[in-house]
């Protein structure tokens, strides 16, 4: 008997979680000109890297109709992305939206939209005066406007009142102040801190005194986080307060947090242990680029303060970073494409020699360009570098039809991306042709590597010497002294 009481108890509980719990997010709409074409909903949990999660998918039906579930309990700046083309707006909890999404299709065609100008084009068919995306748009358009209008006397300073004269303008019509629980009245009192960081940049105190000392950090508010950026940018590098010899001291002779923190806190403007600690945080992921740092120490006190730290925010961003960091070292070991005949070929299977990865469209001039070069240079470097092309066409069979007329010609492996557009993303490809180079362990050697046309041949010419050159050839003359 108390079994069975216990079971509807049981029962009856689950009921009632079940009964509370918020429906998701839905976004539902048209895209004709993208029929068949995945659509992605990425979401901003960490606007601090300004590093998207894809959420959720859909296939795009022959009507051009889609829907995406979400379920989140806050407020989150969102894309909706078709390819490389994406469109921001603002997820609320619960929401529904019905999107109505249009393209320039010449642009929608090519692999850096973004750099013509070229975006989605979304109308959201439910939306009314109270909507947060039809408030914060109405407000970013005039604002854009007025700022673009004062652009230059508040840049180059030209005028002492023009600052007071764009606050009386937006004032008149957008009444905004401090309000941490209310997004939209953040959002617009931290965009027009923008206005702000331009007149006071040589106060500072200031500055910090009106928009971050406080209690409140404002993780998924991109005006906050925006301001927060431009603020706390090589903070710690600058900052008056905190002496070179301690970075050294705390970073690069013995990694030490503790410290660190501590050293920090005597700047007046980091008194508040959460807001240091972001500051912190900050500030040692952009140390990873600066060769006055010891990257692997900077590693050692992100994955420190993940472990260690007390806000589970900041725990998920160092998460996040990290991931991404790991991700790009073991790019080749986790890059699977599709070979000629559609089957899955992973990149690590080259491990063992650099590779060169050519990235390039059917319909570029000067990638068919570069391959007749690669062609050269694969005759003569083939047995030290391994060149692999990717083809990153929106239609595969433009990629088949080129492997079936160039492929014999072009006798190293001619892969496909097979619509992996985060992929791309990921990688900062914008532009064709490009290159990324691989070391023989499969790590990232460069990024940006030297163009077949511009530094390629020179470069495999000092790494990869012909033994009968190197007496003759003026680019080993030094080395050979030595």
């Amino acid at each position: 008997m108390r079994r069975k009481v216990r079971h509807i108890i049981l029962i009856l509980c689950l009921w009632c979680i079940a009964g509370t719990a918020q429906p998701p997010v839905t976004i539902s709409g048209s895209a004709p000109f993208a029929a068949g074409e995945e659509i992605r909903l990425l979401v901003f949990h960490d606007l601090l890297n300004g590093i998207p999660t894809v959420a959720t998918t859909d296939i795009i039906d022959k009507n051009g109709h889609f829907t995406l579930k979400y379920n989140t309990n806050e407020i989150l700046m969102a894309q909706l992305a078709i390819r490389t083309s994406k469109a921001e707006f603002f997820i609320t909890p619960s929401n529904s939206y019905a999107f109505t999404i249009s393209m320039d299709s010449t642009l929608y065609e090519r692999i850096d939209p973004e750099k013509y100008g070229g975006f989605l084009q979304i109308e959201n068919t439910k939306a009314d005066t109270g909507d947060l995306n039809y408030k914060i748009s109405r407000f970013s358009q005039f604002f854009n406007r007025v700022s673009d209008a004062y652009s230059y006397p508040m840049i180059y300073g030209a005028s002492y009142n023009v600052f007071d004269t764009v606050r009386d303008i937006i004032a008149k019509r957008y009444n905004f102040h401090y309000d941490p629980a209310n997004y939209y009245q953040s959002y617009g009192y931290y965009t027009l801190g923008e206005i702000d960081m331009l007149e006071f940049r040589k106060k500072p105190i200031f500055l910090y005194q009106k928009y971050f000392d406080n209690d409140y950090i404002l993780y998924n508010n991109p005006a906050y986080m925006s301001l927060f950026n431009q603020y706390y940018e090589n903070y710690l590098y600058y900052s008056p307060h905190i002496s070179k010899e301690v970075l050294d001291r705390t970073i690069n002779d013995s990694p030490d947090y503790p410290a660190l923190f501590n050293e920090v806190g005597r700047d007046p403007k980091l008194t508040n242990a959460r807001l240091r600690e972001l500051v912190i945080i900050k500030n040692l992921i952009g140390f990873l680029d600066n060769e006055e740092f010891d990257a692997h120490n900077i590693l050692k006190l992100l994955e420190y303060i993940r472990t260690s730290t007390s806000f589970d925010k900041h725990k998920e961003l160092i998460t996040n970073k990290l991931s991404q960091i790991k991700t790009s070292q073991k790019l080749l070991e986790e890059s699977t494409f599709l070979d000629e005949k559609g089957h899955k070929t992973k990149l690590k299977q080259f491990v063992g020699k650099p590779v060169y990865l050519h990235i390039f469209q059917t319909d570029c001039i000067n990638c068919v360009r570069e391959m007749m070069m690669i062609k050269e240079l694969n005759a003569k470097y083939g047995e030290k570098i391994q060149f692999v092309s990717l083809c990153v066409d929106p239609r595969k069979n433009s990629y088949q039809e080129f492997v079936k007329q160039y492929g014999k010609q072009f006798d190293w492996p001619m892969l496909y991306f097979d619509g992996q557009y985060d992929w791309l993303w990921q990688q900062g490809v914008e532009t064709m042709p490009d290159h990324i180079l691989f070391n023989a362990a499969g790590g990232v050697q460069q990024r940006y590597a030297p163009a077949p046309e511009h530094g390629l041949p020179e470069f495999l010419q000092i790494h990869f010497p012909d033994e009968r050159e190197e007496d003759t050839n003026p680019l080993f003359q030094n080395r050979n002294k030595q």
